[in-house]
């Protein structure tokens, strides 16, 4: 993922959606926390550039890349809650990368991730919260085995609140160049509030993503190890798994500023629990939206992001099996 160069337009009163497709998405985190404080601090456009073009450089500063051999980690945005990692060279064995952060209360949270190996940088959440973070790459020695090639500590202190989940990473990947990003837009043009932007981003998809039967025998069957949501490929085929439809309705909302989790974890849709996606959004009218009764938008009182169960329940009918917390188990967020 490389900084590629900027050419600023000679007026810097320019629109969200033109500044997402001048900043390369590595730096655009970074460069955010910058922009409205200078907005009120500098009438000056010579300032304005002179700033913005420092804060870009600082985000690819060499000295906040940590290299070992096989392996690199970019740490100069893990305050805007996310960081980079990529095998240096092509490796033809499995890589994996493991997250772990301690809470509080001592409880260890670890998130695992696959790495690919073909020397391109991937972004990955640090969601846990603030504190350290012990971040290891391994390579796959023999059948189940993994050796540690790389590991590292990190310490975070968020630059602004739901960092982690305002930011592309590698389970909600999209940037400015992407056609749902340009959909949001599009959606989201004339809505007054983030609460209106949320119901017009969440009615499409309901209204025009539709399940895959095929797909979801594939994951069951273990055809699909280690799929990833491709979301323009979700828009364009309008069709998708429940992983699918949550990674583009997350992608979608944070390219708006709207924070979102892509939720994983259990629903009990039979007498065996379904691994299921599903989200939770914030905005600053209702704080973070949680888990409720019903599947359909109800203004302030929609509680519950499921857009997959939605989408087969277009006709505004409720989904008995979800009515309770009790169905819903939530074992990691994205």
């Amino acid at each position: 993922m490389n900084i590629n160069p900027i050419f600023w337009p000679t007026t810097f009163r320019i629109s969200a959606s033109v500044w997402r497709k001048a900043i390369p998405r590595r730096a655009m985190a970074a460069i955010y926390l910058s922009w409205k404080f200078l907005l009120r601090l500098a009438n000056s456009s010579i300032v304005l550039a002179a700033l913005l073009v420092s804060t870009l450089g600082s985000a690819s500063a060499a000295g906040d890349i940590r290299r070992e051999t096989k392996s690199e980690i970019d740490v100069a945005n893990i305050n805007d809650g996310y960081f980079s990692a990529r095998s240096i060279s092509k490796n033809p064995k499995r890589l994996k990368l493991i997250t772990s952060y301690v809470k509080p209360s001592g409880t260890k949270v670890e998130y695992r991730y696959d790495l690919n190996g073909d020397g391109a940088w991937e972004t990955y959440s640090l969601q846990s919260g603030n504190g350290e973070y012990a971040i290891t790459i391994f390579e796959n020695t023999n059948g189940s085995k993994y050796t540690p090639i790389q590991a590292i500590t990190i310490n975070v202190k968020y630059s602004r609140k739901n960092a982690p989940f305002l930011i592309p990473a590698q389970n909600v990947n999209y940037d400015a160049s992407s056609n749902a990003v340009k959909k949001a837009d599009e959606l989201s043009k004339n809505a007054s509030t983030d609460l209106k932007k949320v119901e017009n981003i969440y009615k499409y998809i309901v209204e025009t993503i539709k399940y895959d039967t095929g797909k979801a025998k594939k994951v069951a069957a273990g055809e699909l190890t280690g799929y990833l949501p491709k979301i323009d490929d979700t828009l364009e085929t309008s069709k998708g798994i429940c992983f699918d439809y949550s990674s583009l309705f997350a992608a979608m909302l944070r390219s708006q500023d709207i924070p979102a989790k892509l939720i994983m974890g259990y629903a009990a849709v039979s007498s065996k629990p379904t691994y299921h996606a599903w989200n939770e959004v914030y905005t600053e009218e209702t704080g973070w939206i949680k888990i409720r009764s019903e599947v359909q938008f109800k203004g302030k009182n929609w509680e519950r992001m499921d857009s997959t169960f939605a989408s087969s329940n277009t006709n505004g009918a409720k989904t008995k099996f979800i009515s309770e917390d009790k169905f819903y188990t939530k074992e990691k967020e994205y």
